[in-house]
Order: structure tokens, then C-alpha cells, then sequence
């Protein structure tokens, strides 16, 4: 297996941008999920701070994977898919890119109308070019706190397709992002 993508498989690159970020948005859905229902204090800062770390390093291996994708074209479909599953893959993938970066970069503008860096677990803080402003850091808290609804169902349809081509159709498309094609 290459680090490029072939006409078969992912590439290295591929799969470890896709684990990688796979696994960050589910923590980052589960610490923003958490932190939403506790009471302000010491613990829930603690929370959002590694929770705005963590996106601010999922935000740039996502641009990353995005980069990647061009640079490194995915494998086509396997023979036999129907033209309705191919279209529908490509509106989930895409659908998938486009509430992350939403939702990511709703979260930065937040952070950043709320008068603070993006923070960098302590290490230092990336400050974006942006005014401390109520009304728009209020207005930023709506787009995060509905987009990760959106991105859950996507991600959701997007594992259950993967499932379902790997246990009922008994194709390759899952080998592909993991251990390779038999």
C-alpha cells in the first residue's frame, strides 16, 4: 500500500486523515454533547478549552484531508453500484466536509467574537482577525449548537452505508478506508 490513493484503494495518507479526524469529531461530539449540561465552573472550562484544542487540530487535518483528496484523487466505485448509490455517496462525502467545516469554523468564530484565541492546549493560541461582539458571538453559539446534528446524522448514514456494503453486499468499500482489498 502507497501513501497516494490507487484506482483500487485509499492510500495511507487517506486513511490515517480519515481516522484521524473520524475519531476527533466523534470526541469533539462527545465533549460538546457533555459540557452543554453542566453547570459553569472550573470542570466545564476545563472541558471547553481541550474541546476548542482538539477542533482547532481537527480543523487543519481536516483542510488537510480536503487538500488531500485533490492532490490524491479516492478510488472509484466498485463495479455494480447502481448510479442512485454513487450519487448518494458523493452528496454524504461532500455533505460530510461541508457540516464539518460549518460546524468547525462556527465554533472558531465563537470563540473568537467571545474576545478569545484559539487555543492550542495551553501551548499558545491562534488569534483570528475578529472583534469581541455580543450579538455575532450569540448568533455564531446558534450555528454550532444546531450543526452538529446535522453532521451526527451524516456521519451515522455514512457508517451504516459502510456497513452495509461490507456485510450485505460483501464488497470492498470498507476494506478500503481500513485494511486493504482481499
Amino acid at each position: 500500500m502507497g501513501l497516494k490513493n490507487s484506482s483500487e484503494q485509499f492510500g495511507t495518507v487517506a486513511k490515517y486523515l480519515h481516522w484521524l479526524v473520524a475519531a476527533g469529531i466523534l470526541i469533539l461530539l462527545f465533549l460538546g454533547i457533555e459540557q452543554s449540561d453542566m453547570e459553569r465552573g472550573d470542570a466545564r472550562t476545563y472541558i471547553r478549552f481541550i474541546h476548542a484544542s482538539l477542533a482547532t487540530v481537527v480543523f487543519m487535518l481536516m483542510t488537510a484531508r480536503l487538500v488531500w483528496r485533490f492532490v490524491s484523487p479516492p478510488p472509484g466505485h466498485p463495479d455494480g453500484i447502481p448510479g442512485w448509490q454513487r450519487m448518494s455517496t458523493s452528496l454524504v462525502h461532500w455533505g460530510l466536509y461541508i457540516c464539518v467545516f460549518v460546524q468547525l469554523s462556527a465554533g472558531a468564530m465563537l470563540t473568537a467574537t467571545g474576545g478569545k484565541g484559539l487555543p492550542m492546549f495551553g501551548f499558545f493560541s491562534i488569534w483570528l482577525p475578529v472583534e469581541e461582539d455580543h450579538d455575532k458571538h450569540e448568533w455564531w453559539e446558534g450555528i454550532h449548537g444546531f450543526m452538529w446534528r446535522p453532521l451526527a446524522a451524516l456521519i451515522t448514514l455514512h457508517v451504516l452505508a459502510a456497513l452495509y456494503n461490507h456485510f450485505v453486499i460483501k464488497n470492498d468499500v470498507l476494506r478500503r478506508m481500513t485494511i486493504g482489498t482481499k
